[in-house]
């Protein structure tokens, strides 16, 4: 489990094996393409509009999630910190075959041939989040984690709570509900409309929101 601490959470914007639709996971460094650097962009132009700034950076080592964090940090020019615990599940013998054919097994939780379990990749990340919010809440602020779409599937497996998949470039955030249970996070999604940021529940916990007032 992790410390219960506020954070924002980001994935990288669209890659080239994400636009090709293969599996990019923490051996293959594929970098942004013209509209992953686009979106990386528009939120940066928009983050200083979050009623909650985040006061740092914490990112994968991995170039997407490098260059995204940077280009999402340009008007607040946070201090940025790396962390090569932050990278994408290792898929091993999988890393670059076409997306269709091994999403079944992750979905299945088979292990990737010369990768990293399942189990591996979820306990790796619980250690780093864990390093991170401990470290940043002794100094009083607030984190923004910039990685990939794994993470958090790998923060919902943490909990034994199913997450759907996340879009590129997706601020997220990540607030302590202990009262909820099972997944004891409320967590909001923020979209871009019009140069406007528009905080939503995340769809990944709207059922559960929607059973609670029901």
């Amino acid at each position: 489990m992790l410390p219960e601490k506020p954070f924002y959470l980001l994935r990288h914007g669209e890659s080239e094996a994400n636009a090709a639709e293969i599996a990019a996971g923490g051996g293959l460094d594929s970098p942004l393409t013209e509209k992953g650097v686009q979106q990386g962009k528009d939120l940066g132009a928009v983050i200083e509009q979050l009623d909650i700034l985040p006061d740092v950076v914490h990112h994968s080592f991995m170039q997407r999630a490098k260059d995204t964090a940077s280009f999402s940090n340009e008007k607040l020019g946070l201090e940025m910190i790396e962390w090569h615990d932050l990278r994408e599940h290792d898929l091993g013998d999988w890393e670059g075959k076409p997306w269709a054919d091994v999403q079944p097994y992750i979905e299945n939780k088979q292990p990737p041939p010369n990768g990293e379990s399942h189990q591996q990749f979820a306990q790796r990340i619980q250690s780093v989040f864990t390093d991170i919010l401990e470290t940043e809440a002794k100094k009083d602020r607030l984190p923004m984690i910039v990685c990939h779409g794994g993470v958090y599937h790998a923060l919902g497996m943490l909990y034994e709570y199913g997450i759907s998949r996340i879009q590129n470039c997706h601020l997220h955030y990540y607030e302590p509900a202990p009262e909820l249970g099972e997944f004891p996070w409320r967590v909001s999604v923020f979209d871009i409309e019009d140069n406007t940021l528009v905080q939503k529940p995340a769809e990944f916990c709207l059922s559960r929101a929607l059973a609670k007032i029901a």
